[in-house]
């Protein structure tokens, strides 16, 4: 490690220790010029990289000719003109100064016009700020910043915090303390403070005079001397806290102030805590100290609480270097654990911070059951070849984790799962047992009226599954399945009853076994489990009753639903086959005005919009000025444009002119929920638009997951909801004079979440009234559109469900008509975050497009598909009708796409010919759709695989 510039310790912790040129003033270049302030990483606030100045000296220092390197020590020449003032800071900026970037553990030198070395300093990635600053400026130590001051003096100490009290852990048994902590930054005077335990005649105060220094702990056990409250003579005398508490088996501890006024609480028990059966190593305690929830603990009187961890590790691992990468836990204990608010790391902390979305409230692991954490939906990093997967409770602290180096061959899996060591299996089983020997699983079972058992291959590849050995809940019982069986990759396997030689009865179980090892089984009970006992969801979920047997074919599972074929062609085309968006694509939304129809889009990573004009057949090209798009502002942010933004997942064009962005997430704090609806005039001139209004719907809606939040929004006039929407709160047709201030129509917004979908009525003062929920039949939105020539309401999923599409018609009553639609066949089953359809105007040749925004891409991220059409029908989208909106668009504006010739169908070899030929299949609109073989599965209640 470089050691002249000092301050730094190899672990990166502070140090205050002496070092070379830079530690103290007698290293101090005769220039007087310092390294004073480093920020490598967004995890800081600021972007890009930066590395601050000090002028310790007393005349100024031109910096012609001087140099500056990273770890590489490959000096770049400064750009000339720089001049540093005595006691002034300067700030060189990556991309300005120097074009190197800095890593999360770099290092960063200066050197003067001869080339000599005058500061330097090498850091590794351990600050939470992922700043390192000297405090005191330019003469101290090089520390953790605790506030990030490009420009500006350096803050390396810890905010201070007023002392206060808090109950932190109890044992009732066998010994009766009670610890108490402080974990302010000053000592806090707790005389005339009250313990009391589940009864207000047994009272224990602590004496005048009594503090707890910061941040420390203190404990009142038995022989405690405080006072004792005398309820007969109204007085208080000198005590041991035993004569008037003891704490018992089914008990509580409460804390009061001098005032009388209850203060904290343990809350109530019910025996006394044990630890495998031995009460002495047991306590409840709050993990974290001062702010968890009360749990059960290690005994840790007078230090740091140590709480007894959740019998869940990590079981798989995939980080074959794609964009999902995932993690696989498992609860290896008796009773279900409460996984709400946990998170996936991965070896840096600090720079992913802000890129993992805690699991919803009420997500329970079931004993034995598995979920399993995904890019891109839990955690927005991938995992390296030389890695870490962390797993974290909601408090923060470390469940369990798993270190390799370099990537698995297939995966990183445990054998046997839970409890074993982990090995680099080649086939992996998301959401399964691990394929520690044959990866055959039992997936369906039928035990009446007459008996058979399904096996799966839930692999890529052909298995071999000669000599599998199949029992029931008595071992003399066992049927080998003969030499040269095998099952195709994601195939089925039949046992009849004939061939098993034995019945399965109304409490019994099926067992696999690969020599003596057992590598399956289910079991079920009291009763038959009719009509089947199969994996739900098919091949990768626990056992449950079925709503349908299925023999060798997959699983029909209770709230899964038959869709039906996309009605029209089967192909699609891409769009963007050069860059025309961003990497975070979004959400569409059509519009159509007197000077032609227009495609909106959003991307949610940076909040920017698009308006694109749209040629009959689908063709899109960017409407004049528009090829950059516009980013969109929170009103807080109005004057801070470095400020990250809005997670913008969906997009609207009301009647009313103005945009409407779906929002679930302040980009600049990830990890929180942020459900908002902000309004934007697009006739701004940009590049960033301010919110006009905006409506926080976080409190309105459900809670949810910080990333699962609003997907989509959808503007539909009140004309064609008037008397077909059901009311939720009049158990009524609508009725829009109910709403006064709405406008002109109601918004519906999807939720990621277990697709949770509401019409909405947005309210003048950024009031908010939910209207009704609505069952789409999907485990999550992604994409909402109203398209008035079917009359229906599109709600669509991603990859997630197979890309499955809602149509609900509103009937007037609670409870609408909803068919499932799959989509194209030739649409990749990808991240399609956005979809719209188009109107009329634009079909050609009996179809009218519908277009896809895939999340994820930087290009192909905009597909075109059609619809069929029949007649000359009028509308379009529920937007249609409003002003025009962000200026005019002929569709000769920057920016035309790759399929801007898709109206051109005189030519044979137009890519158009494969999308709007007669000879496609025509279904007309509006008809029973045709059932398909294929199923679409709803995604599963939280605490399952997903």
């Amino acid at each position: 490690m470089f050691e002249t510039s000092g301050g730094g310790s190899d672990d990166g912790e502070p140090s205050t220790g002496p070092g070379g040129p830079g530690d103290g003033e007698s290293g101090t270049h005769a220039s007087g010029l310092r390294l004073n302030e480093i920020i490598y990483d967004k995890a800081s606030g600021y972007e890009p990289d930066q590395v601050e100045l000090i002028n310790t000296g007393a005349t100024a220092v031109t910096l012609n000719g001087w140099s500056v390197a990273d770890d590489k020590k490959e000096p770049e020449t400064l750009p000339d003109g720089i001049t540093v003032e005595p006691g002034a800071f300067f700030v060189l900026l990556n991309g300005t100064h120097f074009s190197f970037g800095l890593g999360k553990g770099d290092a960063f030198y200066l050197y003067d016009a001869a080339g000599a070395e005058v500061d330097g300093y090498e850091y590794v990635n351990t600050a939470p700020l992922a700043t390192w600053a000297r405090c005191t400026d330019g003469v101290g130590d090089w520390q953790h910043a605790t506030v990030v001051t490009p420009g500006a003096p350096n803050v390396c100490a810890a905010a201070e915090v007023p002392g206060s009290v808090v109950l932190n852990e109890v044992d009732s048994g066998p010994a009766d303390w009670v610890e108490l902590y402080n974990p302010g930054t000053a000592a806090f005077d707790i005389g005339g403070y009250e313990l009391r335990d589940n009864s207000n005649d047994h009272r224990w105060r602590f004496t005048t005079g009594t503090t707890i220094a910061a941040g420390e702990f203190k404990v009142v056990d038995a022989d405690s001397i405080g006072l004792a409250y005398n309820d007969v003579t109204d007085t208080w005398s000198e005590v041991k806290f035993s004569e008037p508490i003891g704490i018992g088996s089914a008990d509580e501890i409460r804390l009061y102030n001098a005032a009388g006024e209850q203060i904290d609480t343990t809350g109530a028990w019910t025996s006394h805590a044990a630890i495998d059966g031995d009460e002495i190593l047991a306590t409840l305690a709050r993990c974290v100290d001062g702010v968890g929830a009360f749990e059960l603990a290690y005994a840790t009187p007078g230090a740091p609480n140590r709480c007894v961890p959740p019998a869940v590790v990590i079981n798989e691992v995939e980080s074959n270097g794609d964009t999902n990468d995932w993690v696989e836990i498992m609860n290896i204990g008796a009773t279900p654990v409460d996984i709400s608010g946990w998170t996936i790391m991965d070896n840096d902390p600090v720079g992913h911070a802000n890129d993992v979305t805690p699991l919803a409230a009420g997500t329970i692991l079931a004993p034995g059951a598995f979920f399993v954490f995904e890019e891109l939906r839990h955690f927005g990093f991938g995992l390296g070849a030389n890695d870490q997967a962390i797993l974290r409770n909601a408090a923060g602290q470390v469940v369990d984790e798993h270190i390799w180096a370099g990537h698995a061959k297939g995966v990183y899996a445990r054998c046997v799962d839970g409890t074993g060591e982990f090995r680099d299996l080649e086939v992996s089983t998301k959401g399964l047992e691990n394929a520690c020997g044959n990866p055959v699983r039992i997936n369906e079972v039928v035990t009446n009226p007459v008996d058979w058992i399904e096996l799966v291959n839930p692999t890529g590849q052909p298995i071999d599954v000669s000599g599998i050995i199949v029992k029931d809940d008595d071992d003399s019982h066992a049927y080998v399945i003969p030499a040269g069986t095998e099952i195709a990759a994601g195939g089925y396997f039949v046992i009849e009853a004939d061939e098993l030689g034995f019945g399965l009865g109304k409490a019994d179980q099926v067992r696999l076994f690969e020599g003596e090892n057992l590598i399956g089984s289910t079991s079920w009970g009291p009763d038959h489990p009719l009509p089947s006992w199969g994996r739900c969801p098919d091949v990768t979920g626990p056992f449950a009753v079925t709503a349908t047997a299925t023999k060798g074919e997959p699983n029909f599972c209770e709230g899964e639903f038959i869709a039906g074929s996309w009605p029209g062609a089967t192909d699609t085309l891409e769009i963007d086959q050069s860059p025309m968006f961003l990497s975070d694509s979004s959400g569409l939304d059509t519009q159509s005005t007197s000077e032609g129809d227009f495609l909106w889009a959003v991307d949610n990573g940076t909040g920017t919009f698009w308006k694109l004009a749209v040629s009959p057949g689908g063709a899109v090209a960017f409407a004049d000025g528009w090829a950059t798009g516009k980013r969109a502002r929170f009103q807080k942010d109005a004057a801070n444009p470095a400020a990250a933004g809005p997670d913008a997942e969906g997009i609207t064009i009301a009647d009313d002119g103005f945009v409407y962005l779906a929002v679930e997430r302040d980009n600049s704090a990830k990890g929180v929920n942020y459900n908002v609806v902000m309004q934007l005039d697009p006739n701004e001139a940009g590049p960033d638009v301010v919110a006009s209004q905006e409506w926080n719907l976080t409190n309105v809606l459900p809670a949810v997951g910080a990333n699962l939040g609003l997907e989509a929004i959808e503007w539909v006039a009140d004309a064609e909801l008037a008397g077909k929407l059901w009311d939720d709160n009049t158990k009524a047709p609508y009725d829009p004079a109910n709403y006064a201030g709405h406008g002109s129509g109601l918004f519906f917004v999807g939720i990621e979440d277990r697709g949770q979908l509401f019409a909405v009525a947005l309210l003048p003062g950024g009031e908010a009234e939910i209207v009704a929920e609505l069952t789409a039949g999907l485990g999550g939105i992604m994409a909402l559109d109203y398209d008035t020539v079917l009359g229906v309401l599109w709600a669509v999923c991603d990859d997630g469900c197979s890309g499955t599409l809602a149509q609900i018609t509103l009937n007037g009553s609670d409870t609408p008509d909803v068919a499932h639609v799959l989509p194209p066949a030739g649409l990749p089953n990808i991240n399609n975050e956005g979809f719209a359809t188009a109107p009329a105007a634009s079909a050609v040749n009996g179809q009218r497009p519908a277009w896809w925004f895939a999340d994820g891409y930087d290009t192909n991220s905009l597909r075109v598909g059609q619809l069929s059409f029949a007649g000359s029908g009028t509308g379009g989208d529920g937007g249609d009708g409003g002003a025009e909106g962000g200026g005019g668009a002929d569709g000769a504006g920057a920016g035309q796409s790759a399929g801007a010739d898709l109206a051109n169908t005189g030519s044979s070899q137009s890519p158009a010919m494969l999308l709007t030929a007669g000879s496609l299949l025509v279904l007309a609109a509006g008809v029973v759709l045709a059932t398909s073989r294929r199923r679409a599965t709803q995604l599963v209640s939280a605490g399952a695989y997903r």
